[in-house]
This record gives structure tokens, C-alpha cells and sequence, in this order.
């Protein structure tokens, strides 16, 4: 089918004002839910940090997505609905976790890992389940993104003007050290951004938020900003051919990207070294500085526990899991190297490992919790996931629609350097967006039934 052409339409011009009863969805319980979660995840942080709290003794992100969880779990017991995606979740938690038992872990340390793997993705069921979505939903996520990002650039701002050194900390209302999920969150935002470029052909909304992104990346100092932008930009790009796109069009995004990013490197290197006295960008790109960065590890921390390099945590998860045939295959199971200091709790090959947890890498956690089935497993998931939303996205009438799918099916794609990168299964606000936004979708993929029952006439008025 041909692929829907918004460029005639000015998507960005404000609708219609709705008429006041189609807001009464704010009101409802399970929207306060989702923003009562949202603020947990995104304002506490920064209140715990300014009161000079411990992060870590905060569980009042998880009390709150325990409630929508639990509420998930009792519609699809009244209602007598079992989306797939949960049956494919008590598939893996029963081969997992039965791997872990044979391992020797307690059923504490399971659990816990079980709420950590499961725990957002559980909200893509609440999200495709409960709610009763407005029409202009799409829309209000794309803005909703957009003004996030932008107040989180302002407190960064306010807080560099009151005397805050740029970065790790320098990271919004993401508290101290926040820098990761932070960055993660942006880099969702502009995977947003680029999908709306595909869906529609304009720039303007994609241009301000990889400048949003630019100006918070270097005040955090995040390195890595630009070369994850180039290669989801190309990833985009590459999309954008492949589906049939104009090259002229093509040619002058390219010409656009280029010139961005010849902008950024002067001001970057500009910043980075009279604030920080860092490098200049360029003098990371040779061999020497990439394998520092990839596999050298850092100092010992308070419990004695060596922290590695992204890249060598990973070769040290590939050579653990080489024990014997079955741990290369599925790992040491559920929650076998995730840990609690709060709850007291770790997983059966974490207890005596001189390297802890792997570093910030989620990457060479899950090769050693699922071995090699699991991770192709979760490959096979993503590339499920990219087919559906990538048709769904060619024949939405709706352009927002269509710019979430996008944005979807690209930051579905980078998962591995996601996961890679950081810590990203772990971060909130992004994992709450994508898995929202996701279950969102899929209501959209798979319209709901009209479940009304109908009143059966008594036997006496047959006829």
C-alpha cells in the first residue's frame, strides 16, 4: 500500500479546541495513576537529592507502578482478558526462573529480579488494557515529550547559573548522577523527533528537539550524544529509501546534518574545555582513547568490587556464561546478577563476584541472566515489534500517530546500544514512555471489541 504523504498538511498547526467533556479523561483514575507515576520518576529524584536524602531508600516508584500492576491484573481477571504478551512473560519467568533455581538462588532474590525485567513492560498491558484513549492522544504525547525535554533544559539551565559544574549531576530534576537515564530519555524524545520527520517531511519539530538535546548533552557532558544521533540519523535516513522517500528530500536532510553537526563539534569542544578541561572531541575518535573508553575499568568501589568498561563487561559476561553449554544458552537465570542494598538481596553469581554488577551496561547482565536464547528471543521480539508498527505507521491517517510508530519502531531497533550504554531497562521515564506509548499503539493495531454485553430476551418473548 502506498505510503500515506502528510506534506501538504500543516500537522503542527494547533486542532480544534475539543469540547470540555472530551477532557474528561484527566479525571480519571487510571490517568492520575500514570502522572502520579511519572512524577515519581521524574520530580523525587531532585527532591531526594536538594533534601540531601538517599536515593536508593526511595521505593515510591515502585509502590505506585505495584498499584497500576495490581489493578492491570485484576481487569484481566473481571474482564477474562490474557493479551499474549502476558502468557510470553510467564513463558520466560517459567524458564528463567526455574534456570535460577537450579543455580541455587533464593526465591526473594527471583522475585526481585522478575520485578525488575517486567516491571515497565507490565505498564504496556495496563496502557493497552484499561484506558479509554481520546482521539487526539498521539498528538499530546509528541507535545507532552517535547515540553518535558524543554523543562528539563531550563532547570539545567537554572541550575548552571546557580553555580552547578556541568555534568553527571547537572541532569534536570533527574537528581545526582542522573545523567544516565537522562540521556536515555533524550534519546528517545529524538527518536520521536526523526519518526516525525518520516511521517510528515518537516523538520521544524525534529530541529528543535535535536537542538534541546545538543544544549543538555553539553551541560551534562555527554559524549556519546552525537554519535548516537548520527546513527540513529542514518538509520532514518536509510528508512527513509527504503520506503520510497524522495531523494531530493533526502539530499537536503543530509546537507541539514551535516551542517548541524560541523555547528556542534567547535561550540562542544568550546564548552567542554574552558568548563571542564576535557578533551577535545576529535582527540577521542582515535584507537587508543575508543578502547579506554570501550574496556577500561575503574577504580574499586566502598565494597571492594571492581567496576568495568561498557566493552569488557560485556567479553567478561560472554566468558562467564562459557561454563558449560547449558549457562551459554540461558544464563544463570532470573535475577542471578541483579541486587538490592536496601532489601538485602543478590543473585546467586553476584554474591562473590569481584566485579559486581558489570559495570553501567545492561548488556552484559542479561547475556549472563539469559544466556544466548534469550537474547535472540528479544531480538525476535523487536523485530516483531518494528514489522507491526512500521505497518501500522504506512497506513495511519493520523500524522502523529504515524510519528510515534515511527519513533518507536527506531529506538525499538537501537535497543542493543541501548542496553549497551547504559543501565536503559532500569531508567523510568523513558521505559514509562516507551512502554505508554507502546501498549498505546498496540489499542490502535488492535482495536478493542465492543465487549457491551447484549440483554438476552426471556424465553417467554421468543417467538
Amino acid at each position: 500500500m502506498a505510503q500515506t504523504d502528510y506534506r501538504q498538511t500543516n500537522s503542527l498547526s494547533p486542532l480544534p479546541a475539543a469540547p470540555t467533556k472530551e477532557r474528561e479523561w484527566t479525571r480519571t483514575w487510571w490517568f492520575r495513576l500514570l502522572a502520579v507515576l511519572i512524577f515519581v520518576e521524574l520530580i523525587v529524584p531532585f527532591i531526594l537529592w536538594q533534601a540531601g536524602l538517599r536515593q536508593r531508600a526511595d521505593f515510591s516508584k515502585e509502590i505506585v507502578a505495584g498499584v497500576i500492576i495490581a489493578m492491570t491484573l485484576i481487569y484481566m481477571l473481571v474482564r477474562d482478558r490474557l493479551p499474549a504478551a502476558v502468557l510470553l512473560m510467564v513463558g520466560i519467568t517459567l524458564v528463567w526462573g526455574m534456570v535460577a533455581l537450579f543455580e541455587g538462588q533464593t526465591v526473594s532474590a527471583t522475585l526481585w529480579g522478575w520485578w525488575r525485567l517486567f516491571k515497565y513492560p507490565l505498564l504496556m498491558v495496563f496502557a493497552y488494557l484499561v484506558p479509554r484513549w481520546p482521539k487526539d492522544t498521539a498528538r499530546l504525547i509528541f507535545k507532552f515529550l517535547i515540553v518535558v525535554l524543554a523543562f528539563e533544559v531550563g532547570v539545567q539551565l537554572l541550575q548552571w547559573a546557580a553555580g552547578q559544574p556541568p555534568g553527571d549531576s547537572l541532569a534536570g530534576t533527574f537528581g545526582n548522577k542522573g545523567v544516565g537515564p537522562y540521556t536515555i530519555f533524550i534519546f528517545f524524545v529524538v527518536c520521536v523527533g526523526l519518526g516525525h520527520w518520516l511521517a510528515t517531511g518537516q523538520w521544524k519539530a525534529m530541529m528543535l528537539i535535536l537542538g534541546l538535546g545538543l544544549i543538555a548533552s553539553m551541560l551534562s557532558v555527554t559524549k556519546f550524544y552525537i554519535f548516537a544521533v548520527a546513527i540513529v540519523g542514518i538509520l532514518a535516513m536509510i528508512y527513509h529509501l527504503i520506503r520510497g522517500g524522495r531523494f531530493r528530500y533526502l539530499f537536503g536532510y543530509v546537507f541539514l546534518f551535516m551542517l548541524a553537526g560541523a555547528a556542534f563539534v567547535p561550540i562542544y569542544n568550546t564548552f567542554i574545555v574552558t568548563t571542564r578541561g576535557l578533551k577535545p572531541l576529535q582527540e577521542y575518535m582515535n584507537r587508543e582513547s575508543i578502547e579506554g573508553y570501550l574496556f577500561m575499568g575503574e577504580k574499586a568501589n566502598d565494597d571492594g568490587r571492581y567496576k568495568l568498561g561498557r566493552g569488557g563487561a560485556v567479553t567478561y559476561a560472554w566468558q562467564q556464561i562459557q561454563r558449560d553449554g547449558t549457562a551459554t544458552l540461558f544464563g544463570f537465570g532470573l535475577g542471578s546478577r541483579t541486587y538490592s542494598d536496601t532489601l538485602g538481596l543478590s543473585g546467586a553469581t553476584l554474591e562473590d563476584d569481584l566485579y559486581g554488577g558489570g559495570g553501567n551496561t545492561s548488556l552484559g547482565v542479561w547475556l549472563q541472566e539469559y544466556g544466548v536464547v534469550g537474547l535472540a528471543l528479544f531480538m525476535a521480539i523487536n523485530i516483531w515489534l518494528v514489522i507491526k508498527l512500521s505497518r501500522f505507521a504506512k497506513t495511519a491517517d493520523d500524522p502523529y500517530q504515524a510519528a510515534l510508530a515511527y519513533g518507536l519502531v527506531l529506538f525499538t531497533l537501537m535497543w542493543p546500544m541501548w542496553l549497551w550504554y547504559h543501565k536503559s531497562w532500569l531508567y523510568g521515564m523513558m521505559m514509562i514512555s516507551y512502554w505508554v506509548t507502546l501498549g498505546y499503539m498496540f489499542q490502535l493495531i488492535y482495536p478493542r471489541r465492543n465487549r457491551r454485553a447484549r440483554r438476552r430476551l426471556p424465553s417467554s418473548a421468543t417467538p
